[in-house]
C-alpha cells in the first residue's frame, strides 16, 4: 500500500509499505526520501502519535492514508515533550499558565462583574473546556493553513477553505 507523509510546512512524499510494517520502518523510508533523520521524526495519524515499535495495522492505517510529520529539534527527547505539554496545558487551564494566564484572569474579572461568584466560576470553567476542546480538534493541516494566512496575509494563492 502507499502512504502519504506530509511534514508541516513541507512537501509530502509517498512510501510503499505493507500494513505489517513497523512505524520505525516508515520513518527510515521517510528519512531516505526527505533527508530527515528518523530520530527527529514524529509521525501522527489522525492526531495520534505513532510509536516506533507498533505496526501500522495496530493503528488501523490502511491504503491511501495520510500521516503528518512533525520534526523534533535536535536533542529533544520523546518522553519530555509529552510531559511538558501536559503540565503546561493543565497550568494554563487553572489560569496560572504563562501563555494564557493573563487572558483567563481577564475573562474571570469580566465574568465576576456580570454573574454571581458561583455562576462566574462555572462559566469560566466551561469556557476553558470549550477552548481546549477546540484546540484539540485542529489538525496540523488546519494549523498550517492558519499560519500561512497569518504570515502571508496578501497571499492570493493561500487556501482559505478552512474559514468557510
Amino acid at each position: 500500500m502507499i502512504l502519504t507523509v506530509k511534514p508541516l510546512q513541507g512537501k509530502e512524499c509517498s512510501v510503499q509499505v505493507t500494513e505489517d510494517e513497523k512505524v520505525s520502518t516508515v520513518k527510515e523510508l521517510v528519512s531516505e526520501r526527505l533527508n530527515i533523520p528518523a530520530n527527529q521524526q514524529r509521525l501522527l495519524y489522525k492526531g495520534k502519535a505513532l510509536a516506533d515499535e507498533h505496526r501500522l495495522s495496530d493503528y488501523s492505517i490502511g491504503p491511501e492514508a495520510k500521516l503528518n510529520l512533525v520534526i523534533r529539534p535536535v536533542g529533544e527527547r520523546t518522553g519530555l515533550s509529552g510531559t511538558a505539554a501536559a503540565s503546561s496545558s493543565s497550568s494554563s487551564s487553572s489560569g496560572g499558565g504563562t501563555a494564557h494566564g493573563g487572558v483567563w484572569q481577564s475573562v474571570s474579572t469580566i465574568l465576576a462583574r456580570h454573574f454571581t461568584p458561583a455562576d462566574a466560576a462555572k462559566v469560566h470553567e466551561q469556557l476553558i473546556k470549550d477552548y481546549e476542546r477546540s484546540l484539540r480538534q485542529l489538525s496540523l493541516d488546519d494549523i498550517e493553513r492558519l499560519a500561512g494566512r497569518l504570515l502571508h496575509p496578501d497571499g492570493e494563492s493561500m487556501d482559505a477553505s478552512y474559514m468557510d
